[in-house]
């Protein structure tokens, strides 16, 4: 075991030390837990801070049997809603010497079916997981009992690498499917796929071709978890968003606890290649990949660089703690955060796993890790689990930006997207550099549109640059999303973050049309956020340029909302948000956009329960040569008569030629924000000394970029 390694368990107490050689493969439990965790786990049954997990567990273990849909087929979700309850039974049985949960779990396992290829399921692979990892665990566990030997787990044993085999055949070995399903893809896809393949090869390897399945699995997981895969960027970001790294986090944490255990991590494999791409943004060379090389697995568990993805979808997580729907994605609590504690993690993952507003303790988004968590999760470690210190921040190479108030579920909070390179060319990514997102006081306000598409294989109608808050040249936000590695849109550049007073500023820039746009976002006071849009043009002839904003109210998605330009208001049950915009150029108008049912810009797909909604959206519209756009978002509490009570926005009449401002009065005076067209003069209602946003906050402090 490294030093590292060492030092962690030796932080956290997890009584695992493989040495440094594989276990022995008749030792058992040795892959979801090992023999001398026992006593310290079994005692966690009847601790009560992990009453919540103990009561999933027993749940899921009373499962009955569930039969297939059609039994002519193999069911995937039956055979995985069986292998996930057998492996809780099969936890219990184990803890408990309960010979009622192991008969339980034998038959849950007796009804595996094995004609696998009878599978009508196109992407049956990223749901292998449930089944082959769950049966492997309930597997290891129950020989770890006196209810169940060899001579009964051998027909199941042969089972699991049956079905393993054609799997392995069906979307490995058949170059067809691989390539269209695995390698367009090098997300979640070949993510879980390697981990269900690797699971059974590792624990289970006397079949004739588990060595070829361990290797492809490890060089998988090696690379897309690894500096050269592309799919986690150097800041800790994930390229395919919060919600599908879910899918790819969860089993992925579950099959490194196992590689750890088994010290799967120490062995030797043979690298394989097959699965890598020479195209952009992969390009992988052979120094990158060298075909048949031998290598030792580096565990992810174990690195920063793991534990960094983690930290970004938490820092960018909503108020409350739901992830917001950035790319094709839905919002969605996070699971398995709190297993890093186990492996030198921060209590920041406990405390952001117990208090989502909506799913508390969620432990099977993407994968079942509700005895993982027993296992894992030390309820004395970390008695007192904190937020965060960070609140505003930004991830670089990612290409994300949040600015937060705090993190109480009524945080005022902002979400700016400027991704670039790998970060932004991936499958389930939008076309939607320089967008912004707005929540605050308990409610999601102006929206990511979320993942919306007619069919399994078509585009997501939610991805092209219109469907989000996005400044727009003649009704453009960029180049459109295509298919598969046509990854649309262009590289946007994340300026710095700063603070100056009582403002939080970022910034990004993006080309196309013949134009780079600048966009600023900015939070004051904790309270409210100002956007300003900034053209530069080698066009002389004047064009539309408006500022898209996106409500969560109106239509099917409740609330209500009213436009009176250049104002609009949208309402929901506890907060609402009033967006301002004023324009550099005269003739400004802040209008609905019209409404087509099904079609974006007001079509959405975004919220905890998945209903497909169509919201409100606004344009604020004027047509110049290169007008600056200045948006003020004032979100407010509903029924407030406090510093959470709706804010007074009045625009400047009183702006010269080239200059906008709007008045933003509070409780504690009026602060008045300005821009400007970098060739106005300098002379006007204040001195700018060459800025193009400008603000006079009510106390007298100013800011200026």
């Amino acid at each position: 075991m490294t030093a590292l390694a060492l030092l962690l368990f030796a932080c956290t107490g997890a009584p695992v030390d493989t040495g440094d050689t594989a276990v022995p493969e008749d030792v058992h439990p040795r892959w979801m837990l090992t023999a001398n965790m026992a006593d310290t786990v079994r005692a966690r049954l009847d601790h009560p801070d992990m009453q919540p997990v103990v009561d999933a567990l027993r749940e899921r273990a009373a499962r009955e049997v569930e039969a297939p849909v059609d039994p002519a087929e193999w069911d995937h979700n039956s055979n995985g809603h069986n292998a996930e309850t057998a492996q809780s039974a099969a936890l219990l049985a184990y803890l408990e010497h309960d010979a009622d949960q192991a008969a339980h779990a034998i038959a849950l396992l007796d009804s595996l079916q094995l004609d696998y290829d009878t599978h009508d399921q196109w992407d049956i692979n990223i749901r292998m997981p449930h089944t082959l990892v769950g049966v492997t665990n309930a597997i290891d566990l129950l020989l770890a009992t006196d209810f169940y030997d060899h001579e009964q787990a051998a027909p199941h044993i042969e089972a699991l690498q049956t079905i393993n085999s054609a799997f392995f055949d069906e979307f490995v070995e058949d170059d067809g499917k691989r390539v269209l399903v695995l390698g367009q893809a090098q997300n979640n896809h070949p993510i879980r796929t390697a981990v269900a393949i690797g699971t059974v090869a590792l624990m289970f390897p006397d079949y004739s071709d588990a060595e070829e399945h361990a290797s492809w699995a490890m060089s998988e997981l090696d690379y897309l978890w690894g500096p050269d895969g592309r799919y986690v960027q150097p800041d800790g970001g994930v390229s395919e968003g919060p919600f599908y790294f879910g899918f790819a986090w969860g089993v992925s944490t579950a099959f490194f606890i196992g590689v750890h255990n088994t010290g799967s991590d120490v062995r030797t494999f043979t690298r394989d290649c097959r699965n890598r791409s020479e195209r952009d943004p992969w390009l992988v060379t052979e120094e990158i990949c060298a075909e048949g090389e031998a290598f030792t697995f580096s565990n992810p568990l174990l690195r920063d660089d793991y534990h960094n993805t983690a930290r970004w979808s938490q820092r960018i997580s909503l108020p409350g703690g739901l992830r917001p729907p950035l790319a094709d994605a839905y919002m969605n609590p996070f699971n398995g955060g709190a297993l890093l504690t186990g492996f030198g993690g921060d209590d920041s993952h406990v405390w952001d796993w117990k208090n989502s507003v909506e799913r508390p303790f969620q432990m099977t988004h993407g994968a079942d890790l509700i005895p993982y968590h027993l296992a894992w999760w030390d309820p004395d470690a970390f008695p007192g689990a904190e937020p965060p210190d960070e609140l505003s921040l930004r991830f670089p190479s990612t290409g994300h930006a949040v600015l937060r108030s705090d993190w109480t579920p009524e945080a005022r909070w902002a979400l700016l997207v400027a991704e670039s390179g790998a970060s932004r060319k991936t499958l389930h990514d939008h076309a939607d550099g320089l967008s912004v997102s707005v929540a605050a006081y308990g409610e999601y306000l102006l929206v990511d549109p979320g993942y919306y598409k007619l069919g399994d294989l078509e585009l997501p109608i939610t991805a092209q640059p219109e469907a989000h808050n996005l400044p727009l040249i003649d009704g453009v936000g960029g180049p459109d999303k295509g298919l598969l590695t046509n990854w649309g849109d262009v590289d946007t550049q994340l300026g710095q973050l700063s603070v100056e007073g009582r403002v939080e500023a970022v910034s990004a820039s993006k080309t196309w049309a013949d134009t780079t746009v600048t966009r600023w976002l900015l939070q004051v006071d904790g309270r409210y956020h100002v956007v300003v849009d900034q053209p530069v043009t080698t066009v002389t002839e004047p064009r539309s340029y408006a500022v898209r904003w996106g409500g969560n109210a109106g239509f099917s998605v409740g609330g209500s909302y009213e436009v009176s330009s250049p104002t609009a208001r949208f309402t929901r049950d506890k907060a609402g948000i009033d967006v301002m915009v004023a324009a550099t150029a005269p003739g400004l108008e802040v209008a609905e956009v019209p409404y087509v049912e099904g079609k974006a810009p007001h079509v959405g797909k975004y919220d905890l329960g998945r209903n497909l909604t169509h919201h409100a959206v606004v344009d604020g519209t004027v047509t110049a040569v290169a007008p600056t756009l200045l948006s003020v978002l004032a979100p407010y509490a509903v029924g407030a008569t406090d510093d959470s009570a709706p804010l007074t926005l009045e625009p400047r009449t009183d702006a010269p030629t080239g200059w906008a401002g709007i008045d933003v009065t509070h409780s504690a005076g009026t602060d008045t924000w300005w821009v400007r067209e970098p060739n106005a003069t300098s002379s006007g209602p204040a001195e700018l000394d060459g800025a193009e946003v400008y603000g006079v906050l009510a106390s007298g402090e100013t800011f200026s970029r």
